[in-house]
């Protein structure tokens, strides 16, 4: 059945672009921006109903955003792509009681968030803004789409008072986003080509320029790189080209953990690596 629908999506937008080409543009932008998030569960709304819960607006939606703790080091956590910050959990618990103060959101379309869509300028956007609306944050930890919006954030933004990174598992390039969903829905070049227009008319950008590598050349803060040497969903090689660009950066290639990146010991090591400057 899931191939089914895949095949019959696909089918849909090849021939939008023929019939209807603006109705192909709009469909295929919506369909690559939607993140297709899962509801939050009980158990997850129970441990995020721990924090003090708070809304700010942006772009016209309510996002939904958290604080646990009072510690005078302040960190921001940022998820990935169908996630919520209930991903956070267990790295939370350690850093409430090590003195941090920690704020999280969840992305438009994910989680309590309101919207549908999101894409690497939205995220970055909504990062910013969500920064605008808490006192000063030193120190954030992302994982997946949420760490390249943060390199793109850093990259972009001089002013953010960010003074330390963690990027977990993130991809390095936006042209694979295209190539996946042409491969996958078996697009016509004329398809991707549309679609791509769509893009660049919304973000102001082709998709070329949205690289890590990039955005790299352009952070000058302590970088803490983590990728899985099996990760399926983003590739390995993209972290390790990144401890090649960034200036001040300690790279650790896991073995095991795949594309979630959780275990006990790598929180430490996170926690760890941000102790190590905040002392000094």
């Amino acid at each position: 059945m899931k191939k089914i629908i895949i095949k019959s999506t696909g089918f849909y937008l090849n021939t939008l672009a023929y019939v209807n080409p603006g109705l192909l543009k709009r469909k295929g932008y919506e369909l690559f921006c939607n993140p297709l998030s899962k509801k939050v569960q009980p158990h997850h709304l129970a441990f995020l109903q721990t924090a003090e819960m708070f809304n700010f607006n942006f772009e016209e939606k309510k996002m939904q955003a958290y604080k646990w703790g009072n510690g005078s080091k302040k960190v921001i956590l940022m998820h990935g792509w169908a996630s919520n910050t209930f991903r956070w959990r267990k790295i939370i618990e350690k850093l409430i009681q090590d003195d941090f103060t920690v704020y999280a959101f969840d992305a438009p379309g994910h989680g309590l968030s309101e919207g549908k869509l999101l894409n690497l300028l939205i995220y970055k956007n909504c990062l910013e803004v969500f920064l605008k609306n808490v006192e000063k944050i030193d120190y954030a930890i992302a994982h997946s789409v949420g760490g390249f919006a943060l390199q793109y954030m850093l990259y972009d933004n001089k002013t953010s008072g960010i003074k330390k990174a963690v990027v977990m598992g993130a991809p390095g390039e936006a042209d694979d986003f295209f190539v996946f969903y042409k491969e996958l829905l078996s697009l016509s070049k004329k398809s991707i080509r549309l679609i791509i227009e769509q893009f660049e008319n919304k973000l102001g950008n082709q998709p070329s320029f949205f690289s890590a590598k990039r955005f790299a050349k352009e952070i000058d803060i302590p970088v803490l790189l983590i990728h899985d040497k099996y990760d399926k969903d983003t590739n390995p090689n993209y972290t390790e080209q990144l401890s090649k660009l960034i200036k001040n950066n300690t790279l650790i290639m896991t073995e095991g953990l795949g594309h979630n990146l959780k275990s006990k010991e790598l929180d430490n090591q996170i926690i760890d690596f941000i102790n190590e400057y905040s002392l000094n």
